[in-house]
């Protein structure tokens, strides 16, 4: 199991309208998900290697500015490995176990030794 790159960075926002109406229009940003309608949108903002940018609907009231997400080939083999390594264990906080999305990924969420969120996500063979 290895990490590839930064697959995508997600961002909290209050109002999906209007965070949508404002990267819309930035040139190269393709919607690839969601829209001004939905609670989680994504723009593709290259296609070699692929990277996106990630809006989630949020209420919260945080200085969390979202998550980042790494691309892993194996995110179950990845999330067993750092779930039995103490130091892992005892330095960060995992929030969920690997789990399908419905935009075709597999994930986990933990937090850092500092609090910032960070994800692992594998492609989904769809």
């Amino acid at each position: 199991m290895k990490i590839m790159k930064i697959s995508a960075i997600t961002l909290f926002t209050r109002d999906m309208k209007k965070s949508n109406s404002f990267y819309s229009i930035i040139p190269g940003f393709e919607l690839t998900y969601g829209g001004p309608d939905s609670d989680f949108t994504t723009y593709r903002v290259a296609k070699d290697p692929e990277m996106y940018l990630n809006l989630e609907k949020s209420e919260m009231n945080t200085c969390d500015f979202g998550r980042i997400i790494f691309l892993t080939d194996d995110v179950d083999k990845l999330y067993h490995h750092l779930k039995n390594k103490d130091i892992i264990a005892n330095l960060g906080i995992f929030e969920t176990e690997p789990a399908d999305a419905v935009w075709g990924e597999r994930f986990f969420h933990m937090r850092d030794p500092d609090g910032y969120q960070i994800s692992f996500a594998a492609k989904l063979n769809m």
